[in-house]
């Protein structure tokens, strides 16, 4: 074990943490693209059905998975850590095993409640009155007790990652997250194939195959983790035994209050994804019956939003929450050590970075969503209009997650569950009035969007009480960001005209407009940036149109 071994790598400040801590980022990415990636393949064999099917269980796991864990793992890693470098290493020990039977515990009764549960979550999810409503409940039943049994192994896993992670050694939580989804997607795609062309199976049973990957792809994930547990278990040993003072007498109930001190406002920021979707599959089915859509037509549409559309929005929302997020330990020790300009500076730095990415990215979105639908989905060809109403959520998502950050870092954490909870209330209360003035499932998507921008206003009012934040400098940098993109959007735009007009209605004409227009748009706002001088100021300096020439005439 890398931290064992290397007395550096305890150090979180050394180049080691900095190592375990890329190795984690890059790791998290790379089980982003996986899950984003085997969608694809798996909607063209089950169709919208089998996914709305899937996605209504895999919504019920994420809450269950968050109340069952509760945040702890993550806080775990911290506590480690600081008994660690307090030389208390039989304390973190304590916590660690104490903490894992806890994990086990509630890993237990969440799979007991969401197994026996299921049939009333699918009543919920999906209302009466239609011919096929029975077949469905008993689908959605079927595939929600699919995926409870991975909540057996979940929480006690992810304590085990927390672990490592309280060591610094990074390796065997990021190497469990890859193979977790490797193995996960290798079972779903084989046994939906298997389901449906050799055995002509529905999208029900296939779906519920697809759900209970979720318990496969853990088993890998154990196993890796108890391979390292084993091969560093001397290592572990011996650094506890270099332990030179006495631990005092630490009551566990006391460690735990503190950890679900720091834990539940992050469990809340966790858990509001899954809650907006959970309001969409508990009302969009109802209400868009009550407009005269079929219980098929209905659930399609709830597939094409919280599924297909949702996803393809995280990319953007991924890239620019990770490039912001990776300031706020600046902002948390500026704010420590009471430099509020230093403190003010940086939540606009932060500011600016969200929409620098998300901005040219929901103009790109609007701009090629037909021919995004048309490649990745060419049997739901006409449900683009989902993507194209639902890209904005991609700005308004990643500011919430940001700002909710931006919260913890100058310790108003709490004040995250009062805004987010006024999100999903506004968002219940919209999504059937929006569905009906819409008259479609968009409806939901626009009821999405406000949700989150109740909350982010709400935070954002917070933060701007607390520090006194300035809007002149973001407001400025956010205008020419706007006038880029709106140039960018023309762009992309005449060339997407110029290629329509000549190309057939093909899948392969749409993959390269998509193509040609994403890197035009790119050109273009990457260009104008620099040429600006935004790219320098948001970006730094490396991104400096004068820093090259004066590199070249040197």
């Amino acid at each position: 074990m890398s931290t064992v071994n290397n007395k550096q790598s305890t150090s979180p400040g050394n180049a080691g943490f900095v190592r375990g801590t890329m190795l984690l980022s890059g790791a998290s990415l790379i089980s982003r693209a996986l899950g984003l990636i085997y969608l694809f393949p798996f909607q063209f064999m089950v169709g919208a059905t089998g996914i709305m099917f899937y996605t209504y269980a895999y919504n019920y796991y994420a809450i269950m998975i968050g109340l069952a864990t509760a945040g702890i793992p993550v806080a775990v890693s911290k506590f480690v850590a600081k008994y660690n470098a307090l030389g208390e290493y039989d304390t973190s020990e304590r916590l660690y095993r104490s903490g894992l039977k806890i994990m086990s515990l509630t890993g237990i009764v969440s799979f007991l409640a969401l197994f026996f549960l299921a049939p009333y979550l699918a009543h919920r999810a999906i209302p009466g009155g239609d011919v096929d409503s029975a077949a469905y409940v008993d689908a959605v039943t079927m595939t929600i007790r699919g995926v409870s049994f991975a909540l057996l192994l979940i929480p006690p896993m992810s304590m085990t990652r927390g672990y490592f992670q309280g060591y610094q050694s990074m390796g065997p939580t990021a190497i469990s997250q890859i193979l977790e989804q490797i193995v996960r997607i290798i079972f779903l795609l084989a046994g939906v194939s298997i389901a449906i062309y050799l055995f002509d199976s529905g999208a029900a049973f296939a779906a519920t195959i697809a759900t209970f990957s979720a318990f496969i792809g853990a088993i890998g994930s154990v196993a890796v983790l108890i391979y390292y547990f084993r091969k560093r278990a001397s290592g572990l040993q011996e650094l506890r035994a270099t332990q030179t003072v006495r631990s005092p007498d630490r009551p566990l109930t006391d460690l735990y209050k503190e950890l679900l001190t720091y834990a539940i406002p992050i469990v809340m920021v966790g858990l509001s994804t899954p809650l907006y979707q959970v309001i969409d599959q508990n009302t969009m089915n109802a209400a868009l019956q009550s407009i005269g859509y079929t219980l098929e037509a209905a659930g399609n549409a709830t597939a094409y939003l919280i599924a297909d559309s949702h996803k393809i929005v995280l990319i953007p929302v991924s890239v620019a929450t990770g490039l912001s997020l990776s300031a706020t330990p600046l902002l948390t020790a500026s704010f420590t050590q009471g430099d509020m300009r230093k403190v003010r500076a940086q939540i606009s730095q932060i500011y600016q970075l969200v929409f620098f990415v998300t901005i040219p990215a929901v103009v790109g979105m609007i701009l090629l969503s037909e021919e995004t639908f048309h490649v990745l989905f060419p049997k739901d060809q006409a449900a683009w209009v989902y993507l194209l109403s639902y890209a904005p959520s991609a700005l308004f998502l990643a500011l919430y997650s940001v700002t909710a950050a931006v919260l913890q870092g100058i310790n108003r954490q709490y004040f995250t569950i009062i805004a987010t909870l006024a999100g999903l209330l506004a968002k219940y209360l919209l999504n059937a009035p929006l569905i009906h003035l819409t008259g479609d499932g968009t409806g939901a998507g626009y009821a999405t969007i406000i949700g989150y921008l109740v909350a982010t206003g709400l935070m954002f009012f917070r933060i701007t009480q607390t520090v006194k934040f300035p809007f002149s400098t973001v407001l400025r940098r956010t205008s020419l960001i706007l006038i880029i993109s709106a140039l960018m959007g023309a762009g992309v735009a005449l060339v997407k005209w110029g290629m329509v007009s000549f190309l057939p209605e093909t899948t392969w004409a749409s993959l390269l407009i998509l193509i040609i227009g994403a890197a035009v748009g790119i050109v273009i706002f990457a260009g104008l940036s620099i040429w600006s001088g935004l790219a320098e100021v948001i970006l730094g300096r490396k991104f400096s149109l004068k820093r090259g020439r004066n590199h070249a005439s040197r």
